[in-house]
């Protein structure tokens, strides 16, 4: 035999193809609570309007001082609590809700007749049993759906009051209720929702869309005229609890002399007595203003003559005068920052009010008078020796051993923890050494 050409055959297993298992993404709408909450913040018309890093959800603001939010979706409206002030649409209202169960499809709007002049809004809600697009490789994900809602008013042409849309997946349902805000009208409107993304009409998407109702709203407008206002609505998942709801801003206007600049806490010239409406936290003016105030204060019962305000500019005076803080800055004499929250005895709430500046106050002669104990020009009242004394003998007093109290225990509210109670000791050495540790409360 002759030689033989040998050939190499070489090749590979070609082993079965295993299918790709589809993914389902799991289900990313859902159905929310919304919370309303209206707070009558205070009495009276307050100075300023908050903005989101001074309103308070459990103590966390609604916006840091990086400009970053912390609750999403936190709607508010503010109300100084003037007498003329607008009133908060929706808080609270007469509500009439119509069900409907229409599949809203593109081609085909949905659109009613609203002939009750009186409303104030109208609000729709849409459901959709089931969300969902499945790919060529049947992995299923969401879908988007954009919607408009249109108001023709008196006849008129549509204007598109709300464009929105929903975008994820669901397959037990989600819900939405939108409410659109109805303007003045004489004979009534008409309302539009359209689909704006077509239907498929393809087995691999499930996109069906319904009106579910639609609720006719009338707002009793009630504007509560002197209490300032906080309406604050937020989807209720972000807390287990309805939370706390706080407001950082300047409160109540008092009156004040009408030569006084209260942001710089400067007197112009001579007070020729008058008064001006201002935001204040000097105690002397706080004081002032509850004697004469008639709404909450003493104002029925004593008129603004029978009250020394001669005295109380001096006070004042005193009040505004900077000392040292403690940590190398200045900081006025007295403050006045309280929250007034119930009934109180009249004189029990003057005489705390003065305790915050050493004073008092008492009635004499038909007026009420405040005094201070601060320096005076000439501080001496009477001069005491022993001709002017019976007998010439002095007679020495003085307090228990156990009443010489050397540290004290001061409780106040800490503006850098969201004015919780704190509580700071301070301590004399000099009479820890002469009486040992004494506290007190």
């Amino acid at each position: 035999m002759g030689p033989v050409d040998h050939l190499e055959i070489t090749g590979a297993k070609g082993g079965d193809s295993k299918p790709k298992t589809p993914v389902e993404a799991p289900d990313s709408l859902q159905s929310t609570n919304i919370a309303k909450i209206l707070l009558a913040v205070g009495e009276g018309e307050f100075d300023g309007t908050p903005t989101d890093r001074d309103i308070y959800l459990d103590n966390t603001p609604i916006m840091d001082a990086s400009g970053n939010v912390n609750f999403p979706g936190v709607k508010w409206e503010w109300r100084p609590g003037s007498v003329e002030q607008d009133y908060i649409q929706g808080i609270p209202s007469i509500e009439n809700e119509t069900n409907v169960n229409v599949e809203l499809r593109s081609d085909n709007p949905f659109t009613r007749a609203l002939s009750n002049t009186q409303l104030s809004a109208v609000r729709v809600r849409m459901t959709w049993p089931r969300l969902a697009q499945q790919d060529s490789n049947g992995n299923t994900n969401g879908y988007r759906i954009e919607y408009a809602i249109d108001i023709a008013t008196d006849g008129g042409a549509y204007v598109e009051a709300h464009l929105g849309a929903v975008d994820g997946k669901t397959t037990n349902g989600y819900q939405r209720s939108v409410r659109v805000n109805l303007p003045k009208a004489s004979s009534g409107w008409m309302l539009r929702v359209r689909r704006i993304t077509p239907n498929a009409n393809s087995g691999t998407i499930a996109d069906t869309m319904t009106i579910a109702g639609y609720t006719e709203i009338i707002d009793q407008k009630l504007r509560y005229p002197n209490t300032a206002l906080l309406y604050i609505e937020f989807d209720a998942q972000q807390f287990q609890n309805i939370p706390a709801v706080t407001v950082k801003c300047k409160a109540k206007r008092w009156p004040v002399p009408t030569n006084y600049d209260p942001v710089a806490r400067a007197y112009s010239g001579v007070w020729d007595g008058t008064f001006k409406q201002a935001w204040t936290n000097n105690p002397a003016f706080v004081t002032y203003g509850l004697c004469v105030e008639d709404r909450f204060g003493l104002g029925k019962r004593i008129k603004s003559w029978m009250v020394d305000k001669w005295e109380m500019y001096r006070i004042a005076q005193y009040c505004d005068q900077l000392v040292p803080d403690g940590v190398g800055g200045q900081e006025p004499r007295y403050l006045c920052d309280m929250n007034l929250q119930g009934r109180s005895e009249a004189w029990t709430l003057l005489r705390d009010l003065a305790a915050i500046y050493r004073g008092m106050v008492y009635w004499a002669h038909g007026s009420l008078f405040m005094q201070a104990d601060m320096p005076r020009a000439q501080d001496i009242d009477y001069v005491f020796t022993r001709a002017n004394v019976i007998d010439g003998d002095f007679v020495y007093g003085g307090a228990e051993r156990n009443t010489h109290y050397s540290r004290a225990l001061v409780s106040y509210d800490n503006p850098a923890n969201n004015y919780d109670t704190d509580v700071i000791p301070v301590t004399d050495l000099s009479l820890q050494r002469r009486y040992r540790d004494r506290p007190i409360e």
